[in-house]
C-alpha cells in the first residue's frame, strides 16, 4: 500500500472537520482532508445556520461560555476564509428575536433571560409585543413579546463549508473525497481503494458516523444520530432580517438570496434521513405563527439531516480515549451547534494537534468522560 504522508489528517468535511482543516492549514501545518461524499452532504448542508448561544445554552457554565466564545470569533473568521479562499459565508449578526407565542412562553424567556443577564449578557433585554413588532416588521404582532440578542445572529453554512474548503485549499491543504477512511494504520489512516494516509496526526470530525467510524479505531464513543427536517419558503412579501426562535415552536431564517429557512425537528430514527410531508406541514404552520405573511410563500425545498449527540448534548473534544499516544483526536457530537461552534473548536483543536496543549475549559468536552 502507497502511503502519502501529511502532519495532519481530518477525517470529515462538514463544518467542523472544513474549519479544523483550515485552522491547521494557515498555521503552516501540511493537512488532508477527507470525506466519503463530497463536503457538507450532510448535516452541515441542512442546518439553517444559527449562531444563538443564549437560545442554545439552557444554564450557565461550560457549553455558554464556549458558544459565546465561538460567537465571538465569527467575524474575524469569516473574513480570514473570504479572504484566503474568495468565497463569502455571508455571515450575518443582525440580532435574534426570542419570540414568546403565549404568555407562558413569555414566562420562560423571561427567567431565560434573567439568568443570562446575571452572567454578564447586558446587552439582552425583553421586548414586549408592539416593541418587538416594531423591530422586525415581519414578525406577527400578535405575539407576547420576545427578548433581543442584538449580537447573534447567522451564516449559510453551505456556502460557509464550500468557503472554508476553498480556503484552506489556498493555504496548501489537499481534500480527497469520494474516499472512505476505513481504519486505522500504525502511521496513519487506511481509505477505501489501493492508497492510505500517512499523518502525526488523525482528527476524527464525522458527525453523526462519529461512533462507527471510532469503532474502526477500536474505540466507542456514544454519539447518537438525531435526525432534522428543514424547510425552505420562497415569495414571502417580507422576510424578517433577524433570526426569529420560538424555542420548540420552532425558528425561521431568512437568507442573502430571500429564501427563509423554517425548522426544524428532532427525531430519533437511527440513520434514517427520509424527509416526512407530515414534518413539512408541522414547520410550515409553525413558520406562520412567526411570520406575518408565511401563508403566501411557497415551500421550495426541505432538507434533512443527521445531528450528532452524545448522551449529556455536550460535544466530544479531545484524544480518543482508547488512544494513549494522543495521536487520534475527536472533535465532535456538537449536536445542534456545529456551525456556532466551529471557530472555537477548530482554534482549540488545532492548538491540541500542533501543540499538544487543550483549552483549560475543554475538561468538560474531554470524550474520556464516557470511557
Amino acid at each position: 500500500m502507497s502511503q502519502q504522508g501529511f502532519e495532519v489528517a481530518v477525517v470529515g468535511a462538514g463544518i467542523v472537520g472544513s474549519a479544523i482543516a483550515y485552522e491547521c492549514a494557515r498555521r503552516g501545518a501540511a493537512v488532508v482532508l477527507i470525506d466519503r461524499d463530497e463536503p457538507g452532504s450532510h448535516a452541515s448542508g441542512a442546518a439553517a445556520g444559527m449562531l444563538a448561544p443564549c437560545s442554545e445554552a439552557h444554564a450557565a457554565g461550560p457549553f455558554l461560555d464556549l458558544a459565546r466564545e465561538s460567537l465571538s470569533m465569527w467575524p474575524d473568521f469569516a473574513r480570514a476564509i473570504r479572504e484566503d479562499g474568495g468565497e463569502d459565508p455571508e455571515l450575518h449578526l443582525d440580532g435574534l428575536l426570542r419570540v414568546a407565542l403565549s404568555d407562558e412562553d413569555a414566562e420562560e424567556v423571561r427567567q431565560r433571560l434573567e439568568w443570562q443577564r446575571a452572567t454578564g449578557i447586558s446587552d439582552a433585554r425583553w421586548l414586549d409585543a408592539g416593541q418587538a413588532a416594531d423591530l422586525e416588521p415581519a414578525l406577527r404582532p400578535d405575539t407576547s413579546g420576545a427578548a433581543w440578542y442584538p449580537d447573534e445572529g447567522h451564516v449559510h453554512s453551505r456556502r460557509a463549508v464550500a468557503a472554508l474548503v476553498r480556503a484552506a485549499q489556498a493555504r496548501g491543504a489537499t481534500l480527497k473525497a469520494g474516499v472512505e477512511v476505513t481504519g486505522p494504520t500504525p502511521h496513519g489512516v487506511a481509505l477505501s481503494g489501493a492508497s492510505g494516509i500517512a499523518a502525526r496526526i488523525v482528527i476524527l470530525a464525522t458527525g453523526a458516523w462519529l461512533g462507527p467510524v471510532a469503532a474502526r479505531f477500536g474505540d466507542h464513543l456514544p454519539v447518537e444520530p438525531v435526525h432534522g427536517q428543514l424547510l425552505a419558503l420562497t415569495g414571502l412579501p417580507r422576510t424578517p432580517s433577524r433570526v426569529l426562535y420560538a424555542g420548540p415552536h420552532g425558528y425561521v431564517v431568512a437568507k442573502r438570496d430571500g429564501t427563509v429557512l423554517a425548522g426544524a425537528t428532532e427525531e430519533h430514527r437511527g440513520f434514517d434521513t427520509a424527509p416526512s410531508h407530515a414534518v413539512a406541514q408541522k414547520l410550515r404552520r409553525q413558520a406562520e405563527r412567526l411570520l406575518a405573511s408565511a401563508e403566501h410563500a411557497a415551500a421550495s425545498t426541505d432538507w434533512t439531516g443527521l445531528r450528532p449527540a452524545a448522551p449529556d448534548r455536550l460535544p466530544l473534544l479531545g484524544p480518543l480515549p482508547g488512544r494513549d499516544d494522543g495521536r487520534v483526536l475527536v472533535a465532535g457530537a456538537h449536536y445542534r451547534n456545529g456551525v456556532l461552534l466551529a471557530p472555537a473548536t477548530a482554534r482549540g483543536i488545532a492548538d491540541l494537534a500542533l501543540n499538544g496543549t487543550a483549552p483549560p475549559a475543554w475538561q468538560d468536552f474531554d470524550p474520556r468522560r464516557f470511557a
